[in-house]
């Protein structure tokens, strides 16, 4: 976690009504840990059957039937505004559940503000889901073909290989313009990137070779936070859909512009199948799934035959060997498992160190000239010496309620770049 993040962790640690569990799953790491934590700091949460929770009498009470009861002290009378609003706050949409309430005044003053079996209205969380993001994109190829000009190889140039990262698309969301203007906004990364590998080669650049590096989160989900189908605008199989298409997209628009490809793909937390919170395994993962449907329809492609694919299964890595350099990407999430540090690049040399004292185990993973990662959504670089960390911008549309927390803003872009036998990372280009 970044300091932001850190600062973030611990107000939710700070704050009693939020268990445990919820905790964890909000920054993916063990319960045990977050109870750690709160031992330390000597924090207790708030027992979640009724009782007293101070000389005010408040109390909470949750039935395993998903109802609840709350009991909350005010110096005035609560309106029906006011129980909405509470509810609102405890991470329910009033309007998606019915309720009781009433009060009764305190002896020492004030009021007891009675808000009773509060639960889920029967229906009310059907989400109607109208949008066809693979119609999106035919009418993105339809409407605005791609530009760019003609391009061959420069056959004097030296052997070189372009590179792109595709990553943190998160095709659901519906803010910011929703999954129609991030199919768009994906579109045109791959407009830029033809253009891109026309001025390389117009400079001299051979290109003969692409490798396409996936890192994750390329939908956003259905279940990987509690109350995130109410962020979406398309459902888990329109997301798959969209991702493919997405996918398909790209490499038809690039590939038979090179001698030979590279597919690199590991997972996202994003596309994690979970049962009540609960990862089903390491390898069920919409991510790869998306990537290992677009294998399928591009084996059958007979111009697609020059495709390389490295698919993370129940690995959190992955690597393939570029000009004779090591590249190796995993998603970001990993390292908040047991790693620690203030900032990311910490996090990630704190990780890799990891892998290089398991090389035996994890073989070239460890042994990366060039780590490329994804999950944190802003841009950083680092040179570590024998290895070159380097943290993707994300092409999804940003998120509002961590720009209205935090005050900063990830811009979108595409990451870019060139490998050859004499250099690991040069030439690099931010689409945006």
């Amino acid at each position: 976690m970044s300091l932001l993040d850190d600062a973030l962790y611990m107000v939710d640690l700070r704050n009693t009504d939020l268990r445990a569990p919820a905790i964890a799953t909000k920054w993916n790491i063990g319960n045990s840990t977050v109870k750690d934590h709160r031992q330390k700091l000597g924090i207790k949460a708030r027992p979640v059957t009724a009782a007293p929770k101070d000389a005010t009498g408040e109390s909470e009470e949750h039935r395993p039937d998903g109802s609840a009861d709350y009991t909350r002290f005010s110096e005035t009378p609560w309106g029906y505004e006011d129980h909405r609003n509470f509810i609102h706050s405890k991470g329910q949409d009033p309007d998606k559940v019915t309720f009781t309430w009433g009060l009764t005044t305190r002896p020492g003053g004030g009021f007891w503000n009675k808000l009773n079996n509060v639960r889920p209205i029967a229906g009310a969380d059907t989400i109607n889901y109208n949008l066809d993001p693979v119609g999106v994109l035919a009418t993105l190829r339809a409407a605005r073909p791609i530009t760019g000009g003609t391009f061959t190889l420069t056959p004097n140039g030296d052997d070189s290989a372009f590179c792109l990262s595709i990553n943190d698309v998160q095709l659901g969301q519906s803010y910011n313009g929703g999954s129609a203007a991030t199919i768009a906004n994906f579109y045109r990364f791959i407009e830029l990137a033809k253009e891109r590998i026309l001025e390389l080669r117009l400079i001299g650049r051979k290109l003969e070779g692409l490798v396409v590096v996936v890192g994750g989160d390329l939908g956003e989900g259905c279940v990987i936070y509690p109350n995130q189908s109410f962020s979406l605008d398309l459902d888990r199989k329109q997301q798959i859909e969209g991702i493919v298409g997405l996918l398909l997209h790209a490499i038809d628009t690039l590939a038979p512009m090179f001698e030979w490809v590279k597919v690199l793909a590991c997972k996202g937390n994003h596309g994690e199948h979970r049962i009540n919170g609960k990862m089903t395994t390491l390898g069920d993962n919409d991510d790869t799934h998306a990537v290992e449907m677009a294998k399928l329809a591009l084996s059958r492609d007979p111009n697609m035959q020059h495709i390389e694919w490295v698919i993370a299964e129940e690995e959190a890595a992955v690597w393939v060997e570029v000009h004779g350099w090591t590249l190796v990407t995993t998603h970001g999430d990993v390292f908040a498992k047991g790693v620690s540090g203030a900032t990311t690049e910490r996090k990630a040399h704190a990780w890799f160190k990891n892998m290089a004292a398991a090389v035996r185990r994890f073989g070239r993973v460890g042994q990366a000239d060039v780590l490329i990662t994804h999950h944190f959504h802003h841009d950083e670089r680092k040179d570590w010496g024998d290895t070159l960390w380097r943290q993707t911008p994300s092409q999804d549309r940003g998120s509002p309620g961590f720009s209205q927390a935090s005050g900063t803003y990830s811009e979108p872009g595409m990451l870019t770049w060139v490998m050859t036998p004499t250099s690991r990372y040069k030439d690099e280009a931010i689409l945006t």
